[in-house]
């Protein structure tokens, strides 16, 4: 991976010379983006600065084995740092924080935005936007090998964590030599995988399997050989689960043959969110969320519009 000389160095001398450093992952946050956040805190600790977690929503339980995941904070930010990491955030909109913090990104302060989306409008006055990246975890690494920063055992957890998380376990399409390479590396320091493939992918509530069983249940298939599920409100309260528990199941979706691309719609705070999946080469989903304000990567997607879900059934004669 390629990174910017001197915006590094720009970075470099900005981190050096900072104390209060505070780290915002995007809202909502996956594995990827608290794996690079708790990476940063863990390093910019160990150099002796004194970093400060705040997300606009609290951490899915799922990631709570992760080193020092108890300082993620569900807090607004403040302008009184002398630096700000904004980590795998693709748009101001992601942080939750651009229309009560907008000067987050008017570029007045002394922002670094670590982000691998394609979406991503170099919103940062320091921008190390790699598209290519699987990961912004890998992104994250790349910087600490390159500046020389510590990389713990903790640190290196992080990062594998967010690898596996935004690779699906290393299934994904998205899965190339450089992220095994990377996976690796971060082995070697000691990155704890068997806690990482427990927690995740072998670790499944009640009331997950209960939900998914709606996601199953409810899929369907359009002519133009799309398939889709829903998930509304009453199907949380019904099940007991919590919106985050959602994550993962479009892949499930995505499985079926002959799928061009897959959508799950979810019901929540009089929102509606569309997450799309594809294993298509000539399948853009990015594409297809752009033209509903939102946007992602080529395979993997995602938009989000006001209102709710309602049923509809139609029914036509077919003469015989």
């Amino acid at each position: 991976m390629q990174l910017d000389t001197q915006e590094l160095k720009k970075i470099d001398a900005l981190i050096q010379k900072s104390e209060r450093i505070l780290i915002i992952p995007h809202r909502q946050p996956d594995g990827d983006t608290l794996g690079c956040a708790l990476a940063w805190y863990e390093a910019l600790s160990g150099m002796g600065k004194k970093p400060e977690i705040v997300c606009k929503d609290e951490p899915p339980e799922v990631f709570g084995f992760m080193p020092n995941i108890e300082k993620v904070r569900k807090a607004e930010p403040t302008f009184d740092y002398d630096a700000y990491l904004i980590v795998d955030a693709g748009a101001t909109h992601l942080t939750g924080f651009h229309v009560t913090h907008p000067a987050l990104f008017d570029k007045s302060l002394e922002v670094i935005n670590i982000d691998h989306h394609p979406s991503n409008d170099f919103y940062g006055r320091h921008n190390v936007v790699v598209s290519s990246a699987a990961a912004a975890s890998m992104i994250v690494h790349e910087i600490l090998s390159t500046l020389h920063y510590p990389l713990s055992r903790k640190a290196a957890t992080c990062l594998l964590t967010g690898l596996y998380t935004d690779t699906g376990s290393f299934l994904h399409s998205n899965t190339s030599s450089d992220v095994l390479r990377t996976a690796a590396q971060l082995l070697s320091k000691g990155a704890d995988f068997r806690s990482i493939s427990k927690e995740i992918f072998n670790t499944t509530k009640i009331s997950t399997m209960h939900l998914w069983g709606r996601v199953l249940k409810n899929i369907t298939r359009t002519p133009e050989g799309v398939t889709m599920s829903v998930i509304t409100k009453k199907d949380f309260e019904a099940t007991g689960a919590d919106y985050s528990e959602i994550s993962g199941a479009v892949d499930y979706v995505n499985s079926v043959p002959g799928s061009k691309y897959s959508v799950i719609l979810t019901e929540r705070d009089g929102k509606v969110k569309a997450s799309l999946r594809t294993l298509l080469s000539e399948v853009d989903v990015a594409e297809i969320a752009s033209r509903f304000g939102g946007g992602g990567h080529v395979k993997a997607a995602g938009f989000t519009l006001p209102g709710r879900l309602e049923k509809e059934v139609r029914w036509k004669v077919v003469a015989e």
